[in-house]
């Protein structure tokens, strides 16, 4: 082979990978109106050939080498490279992620036959398929060196190639600016696909994003609901209020820092659970998590589909009045387009030059909710507080002393957490007096007795409780970002209890869904967790956070993480050396791609 045989033959790999990269797509299904078709048309040809001109380039060095040693690369890199294709879209087709370093550290390692147990025939079928792809390179080299590929042709392919680039770069910007689902759904098909993003600079030259909800593709990838859900409630009997704090630890709830909400803890039908998980490390998993009962993976074809949980649906249809109080604007992350984007004339955002001002003028917007509501009607409450978050109070809950402003920039291993934790601690507890004064209000309106009442943290925080200098959140899956409080109030259970078992995100859909909607569904139809009343242990814990999956078992915690590699953990994030429960981790790994035709 020469040089213009190898440019040949990476036109003919091109080609083929952009032929198998159907197979994504048949899995996946096809978008068939405008915006996704023409968006189909330039993704794949502008993402396959990518890799195909990188092939070029590996290859090239070997024309030093002489013709066969040129050959002899372009097989032994075609052939790898169309292998990991085809092992992808079969990993693909059943998780909806692609196979990246952390599978491969998983396959190849001491336990990996125990996890990935194939039969003698499917060991078989992958021996057939090997070597059919060989022959099938080899059968490429040779056909490179019939055609005459001249440089002026070559320059034309190259050309359509960079139209075709640059087409689905610029219709992916576009289309994720204008939520245009069918273009948004395909960005996850094809392998290592990053497509841009311009939302900032469309909004800048004065385009106008989208803002109302899209016509869901002729074929989409979700299957959300699994079934439709059977319930049986006709007239709803209780309200239903979601008090969330954004950053609460775990451990905040005690008696010195929030002393109101721990007195309110020994009233009839308080249940406190100590051992309970959010479903993220950040705002979006936590949030998600929560309304959803999915993990965050999910994120994009919900945003996407503009496709509301089960839990605000049902409480729609059963007649429900919202009312959404959030502290944090609704904009980002953009909840106002998957999670409320049922609800009418929402309310994005509050009014206050500081956080634990927003927060006050969202409790103060609540108990106006309450006052100017149709009364005869039930009302599902929402009111996310954001002070912890930000560090923020005001100078009258300066209770803990001393006390500095957070400066991520001179943070290191060795700064003394003490000031940050006790300006964190003054933050709760303002909150705390928040919290107090919501369920005050329900109790002298005399609602409280018919309200079930959900407190909860989104994620944790953070404070270099691990010594590795992690501060904040988003950074890990430890107990520190991931352990939140969560406390139900439900007049039905009289006695106070606290619970030890393990309890998440996951569970909070499942509880009202089956105990104030009378849902008879299986949960696992539209959630992956069980009320959290239900005391049966939970044989893992997912969580998700851009590229992130994680599986939590026990205290076990396995991240494949967004640069692909596999990292494992305890709760306090000491390294683990020895192998997961490699037959839950599997099934914990099939979570992720559950809720996908």
């Amino acid at each position: 082979m020469h040089l213009r045989n190898l440019l040949a033959f990476s036109l003919l790999q091109g080609l083929l990978w952009s032929f198998a990269a159907l197979g994504y797509f048949y899995n996946n299904g096809f978008y068939t109106d405008s915006w996704g078709l023409v968006f189909t048309l330039v993704f794949i040809p502008g993402q396959m050939f990518l890799f195909s001109w990188i092939l070029a380039l590996l290859c090239f060095p070997c024309k030093w080498l002489g013709p066969r040693a040129l050959q002899v690369a372009c097989i032994t890199t075609g052939s790898l490279f169309s292998f990991f294709l085809v092992a992808d879209m079969v990993v693909f087709a059943q998780y909806r992620f692609h196979i990246g370093i952390s599978l491969l550290e998983l396959f190849f390692g001491p336990a990996g036959r125990e996890i990935f147990i194939f039969s003698a025939g499917m060991w078989s079928l992958i021996a057939i398929i090997a070597v059919s792809i060989l022959g099938l390179e080899i059968a490429l080299t040779f056909l490179a060196k019939k055609i005459s590929l001249s440089i002026k042709t070559f320059l034309l392919i190259m050309g359509i190639w960079l139209f075709c680039f640059g087409m689905y770069n610029g219709i992916y910007a576009w289309g994720k600016f204008k939520m245009i689902s069918s273009v948004m759904s395909q960005q996850a098909i094809l392998p290592l696909a990053y497509p841009l993003s311009a939302n900032r600079r469309l909004a800048k030259w004065g385009f106008i994003p989208a803002q109302t909800p899209y016509q869901l593709p002729r074929k989409g990838t979700l299957n959300y609901p699994l079934e439709p859900l059977v319930c049986t409630a006709k007239e709803p009997t209780k309200n239903i209020l979601i008090i969330l704090v954004d950053s609460w630890r775990a451990d905040m709830l005690n008696p010195t820092v929030m002393p109101k909400l721990s007195s309110w803890l020994q009233h009839p039908g308080m249940h406190v659970f100590r051992n309970h998980l959010s479903g993220g490390n950040s705002t979006m998993g936590g949030v998600f998590s929560l309304f959803y009962a999915l993990p965050p993976s999910y994120w994009d074809d919900m945003t996407s589909q503009q496709l509301p949980p089960v839990l605000i649906s049902q409480a729609q249809h059963l007649g429900y009045e919202p009312g959404i109080f959030a502290s944090s604007s609704l904009y980002s992350p953009e909840f106002y387009r998957n999670i409320f984007s049922s609800i009418p004339n929402l309310r994005m955002d509050s009014v206050g030059h500081s956080s634990w001002e927003r927060d006050q003028n969202a409790v103060d917007d609540f108990e106006k909710f309450l006052q100017t509501r149709n009364t005869k009607n039930p009302f599902f409450g929402f009111v996310f507080l954001d002070a912890p978050h930000a560090y923020d109070y005001p100078t009258k809950s300066a209770r803990f002393t001393p006390a500095k402003p957070m400066n991520y920039l001179i943070l290191t291993n060795r700064t003394d957490p003490t000031p940050y934790l006790n300006r964190y601690k003054n933050a709760v507890y303002f909150n705390d007096e928040l919290i107090d004064r919501m369920l005050n209000t329900l109790q002298q309106q005399g609602l409280l007795k018919n309200t079930l009442v959900v407190i909860t943290g989104d994620h944790g925080q953070e404070l270099n409780d691990s010594h590795q200098n992690y501060w904040g959140h988003n950074s890990n899956f430890s107990d520190y970002q991931t352990k939140v409080p969560f406390v139900v109030y439900d007049a039905s259970r009289p006695q106070a209890t606290s619970y030890s078992y393990r309890t998440s995100h996951h569970d909070v859909v499942p509880t009202i869904m089956q105990g104030i909607f009378g849902c008879t569904s299986s949960t696992e139809d539209y959630a992956l967790g069980r009320s959290v009343f239900d005391p049966t242990p939970r044989p893992f814990t997912v969580f998700a956070e851009h590229k992130e999956k994680v599986i939590r078992i026990g205290d076990d915690i396995t991240v494949f993480n967004k640069f692909d590699s596999l990292k494992r953990y305890d709760a306090h994030l000491s390294p683990l050396q020895t192998p997961p429960n490699l037959e839950v981790l599997q099934e914990g790994l099939k979570s992720f791609g559950r809720f996908y035709k």
